[in-house]
C-alpha cells in the first residue's frame, strides 16, 4: 500500500504512537491494508515523515489486538480476522467487563457516575455531529471509567494489556446501527449502575456486547 497518494490524512512529525495505531487501524479495517499484506516500518515512517520508534510500538499494540501478526525474520503482516478471532474478542471482553459492571455497581461514587453521564451526553452529541473518531474515543472513556470504579486493578491492566477497548472502532466500523442506537445502548447500562443493582449491570454489559457480537459476525 502507498502511503503517500492524495487521499493519505497528513500527521505532523511529532505524532503520538495513538495516531499512528488509529492510521494503520482504519487502513486494515477498511481494506485499504489488505490481509497478508506485509507492514513495512521503513516505508511507513518514511511517507508519514515519522521515525520507526512510534511504528514499531503501534504495530505491537495492533498485534496485541489480533489485527497484526509478527513473523520471524520476515516483519509485521496484516492478519485475516476470523469469526472465531472476533467471537474470542468479545466473549473475553463480555466477561472482563460484565465483571468489572458488578463490582463497580455496589464501588462507584457520585462524582463518577456524573462523570459516565457525562460522557454518554458528550457521545449524543457526537452522534448529532456524526463525528466517528469522537464517538469511539467517548465510548472507550465510557468504558474504561467502569473499569476504574470497579477498583480491581488486575482487571484493569488485563483489559488495557490486550487492548479491549480499541475493538469499538471496530464494533463502529462494521455494525450497521446508527451511531444514535449505539449511544442509547450506553444509557441503560449507566441506569444499571445508579441503581446500585450488580446483578443488572452485569446483565446489561453481557446483554451490550452479546448482541454487538452477533451483529458484527453476521456482517463480517
Amino acid at each position: 500500500m502507498d502511503f503517500r497518494r492524495d487521499d493519505t490524512p497528513k500527521i505532523v512529525r511529532r505524532v503520538l504512537r495513538q495516531d499512528i495505531k488509529s492510521f494503520l487501524q482504519e487502513a486494515i479495517i477498511s481494506g485499504k491494508l489488505e490481509p497478508g499484506a506485509r507492514i513495512i516500518e521503513t516505508r511507513i515512517a518514511k511517507d508519514l515523515g515519522v521515525s520507526q520508534a512510534p511504528i514499531r510500538e503501534a504495530l505491537r499494540e495492533l498485534e496485541l489486538m489480533g489485527l497484526v501478526e509478527s513473523r520471524p525474520f520476515q516483519g509485521s503482516f496484516v492478519k485475516k480476522l476470523s469469526k472465531r478471532d472476533i467471537q474470542d474478542a468479545y466473549q473475553v471482553r463480555a466477561n472482563l467487563e460484565g465483571l468489572a459492571a458488578k463490582e463497580a455497581a455496589q464501588k462507584i461514587s457520585p462524582e463518577q457516575l456524573e462523570q459516565l453521564e457525562e460522557l454518554v451526553k458528550n457521545m449524543e452529541k457526537s452522534t448529532r455531529k456524526g463525528g466517528m473518531k469522537d464517538f469511539v474515543e467517548i465510548d472507550i472513556a465510557f468504558h474504561r471509567l467502569i473499569l476504574e470504579a470497579a477498583g480491581n486493578r488486575l482487571l484493569q491492566k488485563l483489559w488495557s494489556m490486550v487492548q479491549l477497548g480499541q475493538w469499538t472502532f471496530i464494533t463502529t466500523k462494521i455494525s450497521k446501527r446508527s451511531l444514535p442506537e449505539l449511544a442509547q445502548r450506553h444509557e441503560l447500562i449507566l441506569e444499571s449502575l445508579k441503581k446500585k443493582d450488580p446483578l443488572e449491570a452485569e446483565k446489561r454489559i453481557l446483554q451490550h456486547f452479546q448482541e454487538l457480537m452477533e451483529e458484527i459476525l453476521t456482517e463480517f
